[in-house]
């Protein structure tokens, strides 16, 4: 059994996160993390499908129909905003997707740059950011 908990972390891909969502509505979201946001669009979805069924007297696909594709589009913004974000403070790699601890400069997976050092106070700064989090000094590219 291996010490570190990363080596069995699988990589979540935005692609996924689609997929899911279009095979059951808010399933994508749930992948990426966010269970709450997750059901209540599943919830959402069951009643939008049912009360325009109710009205309507006829079984009307324009409402949930939007709602679906919305729900879709709104998977991949939540892979952003977890991607950018991380939970639990670890640092994602932009090029591969693995999740990093907040310590390592360089992925350990890929060997890309995750962070870049301050010159002025040698605090590590995820790359990308353009000033230092901790002095505020503009970071060189």
């Amino acid at each position: 059994m291996a010490d570190n908990f990363s080596e069995y972390q699988l990589a979540k891909t935005k692609r996924k996160a689609i997929i899911l969502s279009i095979l059951i509505a808010g399933l994508g979201q749930m992948y990426v993390g966010n269970f709450t946001r997750g059901a209540v669009i599943f919830i959402s979805a069951l009643a939008i499908l049912f009360f325009s069924y109710l009205i309507l007297n006829v079984f009307e696909f324009i409402p949930p129909l939007i709602f679906y594709i919305l729900q879709i589009f709104d998977a991949g913004r939540e892979y952003n905003k977890r991607r950018y974000y991380p939970v639990q403070g670890n640092i994602i790699c932009m090029d591969c997707d693995w999740s990093n601890s907040t310590f390592s400069e360089f992925c350990t997976k890929c060997g890309h740059r995750i962070q870049n050092t301050c010159t002025n106070c040698n605090n590590l700064n995820i790359t990308g950011v353009s000033f230092c989090g901790k002095c505020g000094k503009t970071l060189s590219t």
